[in-house]
């Protein structure tokens, strides 16, 4: 009896300690691990969100028509101005897949900022060209999209914070003048990186 109660300790603790088993999580409901040193995927959701809202809430394209279809937006350059390294396409395309589906823009990609999407964008306008016996011409954007994601520490007493700043202006090409500028905070405070609920 005594050896029963002494295995079944012994698989009971061994039960408590083994690691969490994997499993899929919704990015925008909180329950990620929230990392104090880098932007999470939870991160830039809640950007694109926010960013998204305030875009859709604004007159920005209102004034914009274009006989050949909805106005055309470049997507220009976002600077990572952070500690931590990653990819900005992770805020712009949450927001261009969403404007494009909305049929508010079209989107075009500044040179060598789509990679190889640019390339076979390119091939394909040079392609259609040499069949049509026509110049390939680059439909000229309406608007430009550009931004910045800084980033600000503090701590105190054993606690770390972290504040990433998540900036986007639209520019109207013609004019020169912004059209619509956001500004959007995500802070995250602890002593450790943490899994959120």
């Amino acid at each position: 009896m005594k050896k029963l109660f002494i295995a079944a300790a012994v698989l009971s603790l061994a039960g408590c300690s083994s690691p969490r088993g994997a499993s899929y999580i919704e990015a925008k409901d909180g329950s990620g691990i929230v990392s104090l040193d880098k932007v999470n995927v939870q991160d830039f959701a809640s950007a694109a969100d926010g960013m998204l809202r305030s875009l859709y809430d604004s007159p920005a394209f209102a004034g914009a028509k274009r006989s050949d279809g909805s106005p055309i937006l470049m997507v220009g350059r976002v600077t990572n101005d952070t500690g931590s390294n990653f990819d900005t396409s992770q805020l712009v395309k949450k927001m261009t897949v969403s404007l494009t589906r909305s049929g508010k823009v079209r989107v075009a990609k500044a040179a060598g900022f789509g990679g190889a999407e640019d390339q076979a964008a390119a091939e394909a306008r040079a392609s259609q060209a040499l069949v049509s016996g026509e110049s390939a011409k680059p439909l000229l954007p309406d608007y430009t999209l550009s931004g910045k994601i800084l980033e600000n520490r503090a701590s105190a007493e054993g606690v770390q914070q972290a504040s990433y700043i998540f900036q986007l202006s639209l520019t109207e090409v013609k004019t020169g003048l912004a059209v619509w500028e956001e500004e959007k905070t995500i802070t995250k405070q602890g002593s450790k990186n943490s899994v959120g609920f």
